[in-house]
């Protein structure tokens, strides 16, 4: 398969022959765009840095650093943030992350600021430390906007952790480098903590730049916890790998120290495809994928566009698009009658916070083919409503 088609090559007959919980779920003749994972091959690229790694019999206990100075390199270079290997640490993906910002920043009754809509494990982690989220609202009629006055208004003595996500799941902003200075001067001034999700970076439309908040100053770098994976843009989610960085040395130390035990970093095999998935080798993969993905967020947003009811606002970054329906019928219940007419299966905002209500996830990762009929089958389905 020639690298040009590999973003365009996927079927269901394909999808389903290669082990994976999307397609698994559902009976085969449901088309599954539910859960963020991109419906490619795995590039030819990582899975010969695993047989390598296995051929090496790199499966004792063995130690992260060189995975660890290659991921400083990139954050250096990427990222902008002036991070040396031992500011950084490897975990099993984001979500750790997300759990050990709250066990760092809060006491019992400390607050956290969470948007609403939101990425449901910012809040599902607060319990933890027994926090309490504060919601500042990303308004959908106002573009999503990250209004800084608004956060400047839910701020109290009791914050003490702002979550962001850029690029944003599942409003899909990209901030821009105004909306992410502001938050810093809110943050710098209050000495409030950042755990930013960074996840989506590569997956960044024409017309928008992914910017790392840490990047801006010193003193917002010093207050943030920046976090990083491979599974949105190389389909790897099965090697359990993200990784973190901050420049601050006790707010790490703090954090491996309340990780000990429980978050035991990755694996041999995980570190060694890392090493190849920041590597300039794979810049043709992340280049392709967004071309690719160009394509499919046209043809959603223009079928689904024309329905009236919809509301498809345009993504900017990630490819989980969050269109709003005003069809008679609540997030659950559209859900339902989606797979069950269409046969598509896609998510229902409503776990995703109160303004998530009304909205459908879909995951725009798929070939030309799949994503028009899913199409085909969701606009019949919606037309009998």
């Amino acid at each position: 398969m020639s690298k040009e088609n590999i973003f365009n090559s996927a079927t269901a007959e394909l999808m389903r022959s290669i082990p994976n919980l999307k397609w698994d779920r559902y009976p085969d003749d449901v088309i599954p765009m539910w859960i963020a994972a991109p419906d490619v091959p795995i590039a030819p690229e990582i899975m010969k840095a695993l047989h390598d790694s296995v051929d090496e019999m790199d499966m004792y206990y063995n130690a992260d650093k060189s995975t660890r100075e290659v991921l400083a390199g990139k954050i250096n270079e990427f990222n902008k943030i002036p991070v040396d290997t031992d500011d950084v640490m490897l975990i099993q993906g984001v979500d750790p992350s997300i759990w050990l910002g709250v066990k760092y920043a809060c006491k019992p009754g400390d607050e956290v600021i969470v948007n609403d809509p939101t990425y449901h494990a910012f809040t599902a982690v607060l319990p933890a430390a027994e926090a309490k989220p504060v919601s500042w609202v990303l308004d959908r009629e106002d573009g999503y906007k990250f209004d800084s006055e608004a956060l400047k208004e839910i701020i109290t003595p009791r914050t003490k952790l702002i979550y962001l996500c850029n690029p944003h799941n599942p409003a899909g902003r990209v901030m821009t480098k105004e909306e992410l200075k502001a938050v810093a001067d809110i943050a710098v001034d209050g000495k409030i903590t950042i755990m930013v999700d960074e996840l989506w970076e590569d997956i960044v439309f024409k017309g928008n730049k992914h910017v790392s908040i840490a990047s801006l100053n010193p003193e917002i770098s010093d207050l943030t916890l920046s976090s990083w994976g491979f599974s949105k843009t190389f389909g790897v989610a099965g090697l359990q790998i993200g990784y973190m960085a901050t420049t601050n040395k006790e707010m790490l130390e703090s954090m491996q120290k309340a990780a000990t035990g429980v978050q035991r970093g990755t694996s041999t095999l995980g570190r060694a495809a890392a090493r190849v998935m920041v590597s300039n080798e794979m810049d043709y993969w992340r280049k392709g994928m967004m071309d690719h993905l160009h394509k499919t967020r046209a043809i959603c947003s223009k079928r689904l566009g024309s329905i009236p009811g919809v509301e498809f606002p345009m993504l900017e970054g990630t490819y989980v698009p969050f269109p709003k329906f005003d069809l008679g019928l609540t997030s659950d219940e559209l859900q339902e009658y989606i797979l069950k007419e269409a046969r598509v299966a896609i998510s229902s905002g409503k776990g995703d916070g109160e303004k998530g209500k009304g909205h459908m996830r879909i995951n725009i990762a798929t070939s030309e083919s799949l994503m028009n009929e899913a199409m085909d089958r969701v606009v019949e389905a919606l037309s009998k409503l």
